[in-house]
């Protein structure tokens, strides 16, 4: 063999070596995003999901293992704007496993209050005609609104849970996974199979370098439900690793939800924090981590030891996803139980959660978090759906929080 084949012939094996190694590089890490809430208001729901669209295309180029959606994919019955997006950015060459959840906005249906938003729909344009032009029957027409308004959210607040359980796992598998590729979709409908009837809850495990670490996702509408509860508890017993919780209802917040549904102890969410919370803090049942959105910000929740690092979980409120930005919630925060958490960081931003997990050894899994997206004013104007594309994908997008956590076996 002459010298200039022996060199290629070199070439060629250090090559392979490293490309050996980099595969098994990435096979040993799990790479996850997270987001929520990407619905519209009433007066675009029937318009395309732009900024969801931008959002995802960037999700899409990071090529994630698989994306944690925490409900809220639509204000109302609009399920095909939001599938559009799901199948231009997460189904093609090479696909990437959608697992979504049950918000509220999932949960506005029926006859009575399909009818209603017809009727409102027209009045609301009408209404902002009026006040452009200071029309004397300005408030005539406010107080005709808020009559709709109050019927349809009597209609919302009395739909029985029965109902609310049924309408989950339809929208599960008509609204969402029927209206996606077959093919793609496989995988949701393999973990729906051997389910209950009305089952909207699940779980699935994924591995990395040997750690297997389960998702569990959750259907916060319910919070009576002693179907899902006994489920959930079966499911903490039954797997002794790590586990992160995706729902949508968030346990803490000291956004507007924080102020308006946590302190009103009827509500669904201040149920389901009150039935929840106290199990998602058990240290024994090994909850790392509790993703949620409902609130329109970014939040990150938790406690520190004695050295500053953080202690387990860590809850994370995730809801940038596209719909209108909130801020922090108008009461005394410090009336919103928190049960020691502090808010550690709070941000109005569209956003997402970007985890990477990587095997220190046999017993440790690290935990690489960074929040990344574009910050907004809510004192200015946000940003209109012709310039969003623009400012997320290519001219604002930053890191808005980082943080790092080991779990130990």
């Amino acid at each position: 063999m002459n010298k200039h084949k022996k060199i290629s012939l070199s070439i060629i094996v250090i090559l392979c070596i490293v490309s050996s190694f980099f595969h098994q590089l990435h096979a040993e890490t799990l790479h996850f995003i997270a987001y929520g809430d990407t619905r519209g208001n009433i007066d675009t729901m029937e318009k395309p999901q732009t900024k969801h669209n931008a959002i995802a295309e960037v999700i899409s180029g990071r090529v994630p293992d698989i994306i944690l959606f925490s409900g809220d994919m639509v204000y109302y019955n609009e399920f095909e704007k939001f599938t559009e997006v799901v199948k231009n950015n997460y189904t093609k060459d090479n696909p990437i496993p959608f697992y979504p959840i049950i918000g509220n906005h999932e949960l506005i249906f029926g006859k009575k209050i399909d009818a209603l938003i017809k009727e409102l729909l027209p009045k609301l344009k009408n209404h902002e005609r009026n006040t452009k032009n200071t029309y004397s029957s300005h408030t005539e027409t406010t107080a005709s609104l808020e009559k709709i308004w109050d019927e349809i959210f009597g209609e919302i607040y009395s739909i029985p849970e029965e109902k609310l359980k049924e309408r989950s796992r339809q929208v599960l598998e008509r609204e969402f996974m029927d209206r996606l590729p077959t093919k793609y979709s496989s995988y949701l409908k393999e973990i729906f199979k051997n389910t209950a009837q009305y089952q909207s809850w699940y779980s699935f495990v994924k591995e990395t370098d040997g750690h297997k670490i389960k998702f569990i996702a959750l259907n916060s509408s319910l919070p009576n439900d002693k179907e899902q509860y006994q489920w959930f508890l079966r499911e903490l017993e039954e797997f002794s690793g790590p586990k992160i919780i995706c729902t949508h209802y968030p346990p803490y917040t000291i956004g507007f939800h924080g102020c308006f549904d946590i302190l009103e102890e009827t509500s669904l969410l201040a149920r389901f924090r009150n039935r929840y919370a106290k199990v998602f803090n058990e240290p024994s049942h090994n909850i790392i981590m509790v993703i949620s959105g409902h609130d329109h910000n970014y939040q990150r929740i938790c406690k520190t030891d004695a050295k500053g690092n953080l202690q387990f979980p860590i809850y994370v409120v995730s809801g940038g996803g596209g719909a209108k930005l909130s801020g922090r919630g108008g009461c005394d925060i410090t009336q919103i139980p928190l049960d020691d958490f502090g808010c550690a960081v709070f941000e109005t931003a569209y956003q997402f959660l970007d985890v990477t997990v990587l095997a220190e050894n046999e017993k440790n899994l690290i935990f690489n978090c960074s929040v990344v997206g574009i910050k907004c004013d809510l004192t200015g104007e946000l940003p209109d759906e012709a310039s969003f594309k623009t400012l997320f994908v290519k001219e604002k997008l930053e890191v808005i929080d980082t943080f790092s956590f080991t779990w130990k076996k």
